[in-house]
């Protein structure tokens, strides 16, 4: 595919988490597609995830876990090459279950092969958010 493609796979992604549907990601993936978040186990939705059933499992966590979630519009193209697509903007969210406030920098690290998704690396704030689901003190 041609960077551009790769681009518009990407905010294609963007576009489907804004309007809540999460069938139309998972159709953009690969069936091994790799997501890695790495982040304290006081975050629920870190950890590395694999295929259609990890992604669906991340979707979920994100899903029970938080509210207010706002990014897509926010992510702009960083860099491309090739199969290698950076994206960069910013999230904000609230943790249900304290109630507190993330409001982080969002990188994600896209590669895509045969119009596919095949890895995504999310870089964030682990501390802001780890911060945000830990109960007890001010809201972040």
């Amino acid at each position: 595919m041609s960077d551009q493609s790769n681009v518009a796979l990407a905010e294609s992604i963007y576009a489907a988490f804004a309007g809540g549907d999460i069938p139309a990601i998972l159709n953009t993936l690969d069936p091994q597609a790799e997501l890695i978040f790495e982040g304290s186990a006081a975050i629920p939705w870190a950890g590395n995830r694999r295929g259609i059933d990890g992604w669906t499992a991340f979707f979920q966590a994100v899903g029970q876990n938080l509210d207010d979630v706002v990014f897509a519009e926010t992510m702009k193209p960083f860099a491309v090459q090739g199969d290698h697509v950076v994206f960069a903007g910013r999230y904000s969210a609230r943790v249900k279950s304290t109630g507190k406030r993330i409001d982080s920098p969002l990188v994600h690290l896209w590669t895509m092969r045969n119009g596919k998704v095949v890895r995504c690396q999310e870089l964030t704030n682990t501390v802001i958010e780890a911060a945000a689901c830990a109960s007890g003190g001010a809201g972040v």
